[in-house]
């Protein structure tokens, strides 16, 4: 079978949200199961998302300084304009879902399960999937800090006309993982690049470094 020159891309999917429910007024509860809802604002305010089960839900402009959700699972879902300095989802999964134009300062979602995730026109200062499985997933037009994807498992991700700082695959999988549309980030965890897709200039910008991991003495 002839070799693919080219990474596959993500498969992605946007969700199909049914006709929604305003979510005022309603309790949300440590590992409760939530469906058809539309949250806004400040509905989530100090609630503990602990082991909680969102469906067909949209959640819109959401400006909280701390979100918990360890062990939480967000399926089929739209997440817009969301304003948060520190996500806290160890464990958590996220399936079928869309974060566009949000800002959140630390997303933490070690071993963690990310599949068919698209997150769009967002600002993203430290996100870790350290440990996480992580499958079709796209970030397009963002901008990260710095993305840990220590030990994970990442097969199908991408990230169009996005720009990222930093980036750790100690320990890593990687299948189809297309960094081609990054300015090269600072990279840790060289030796487990395999898997990923990198351009000419990257590759020669990467060259030294590669070098100095191989313990390759180059003279000029």
């Amino acid at each position: 079978m002839a070799r693919r020159n080219t990474p596959a891309p993500p498969r992605l999917r946007s969700p199909r949200l049914p006709e929604l429910s305003a979510a005022d007024g309603v309790e949300v509860l440590a590992h409760g199961t939530y469906e058809a809802l539309a949250f806004a604002e400040d509905d989530l305010t100090g609630t503990d998302l602990s082991d909680v089960g969102f469906t067909d839900c949209s959640f819109t402009r959401l400006n909280i300084h701390e979100l918990e959700l360890t062990d939480g699972r967000i399926t089929d879902s739209q997440l817009t304009r969301l304003d948060i300095p520190t996500v806290s989802a160890a464990y958590a999964t996220l399936r079928t879902v869309v974060l566009e134009d949000s800002r959140l300062g630390v997303l933490q979602c070690i071993e963690g399960t990310w599949d068919t995730v698209r997150i769009t026109g967002c600002k993203l200062g430290y996100v870790s999937l350290r440990g996480a499985t992580v499958r079709d997933v796209v970030f397009e037009d963002c901008v990260l800090g710095e993305l840990d994807l220590t030990g994970a498992r990442a097969e199908r991700l991408a990230f169009p006309g996005s720009e990222l700082a930093v980036l750790d695959v100690s320990g890593a999988t990687l299948v189809d993982v297309d960094l081609r549309a990054l300015d090269l980030p600072d990279i840790t965890g060289l030796a487990h690049l395999q898997g990923a897709a990198l351009n000419h200039l990257q590759l020669q910008q990467l060259a030294p470094a590669l070098a100095a991991h191989l313990g390759i003495l180059v003279e000029d």
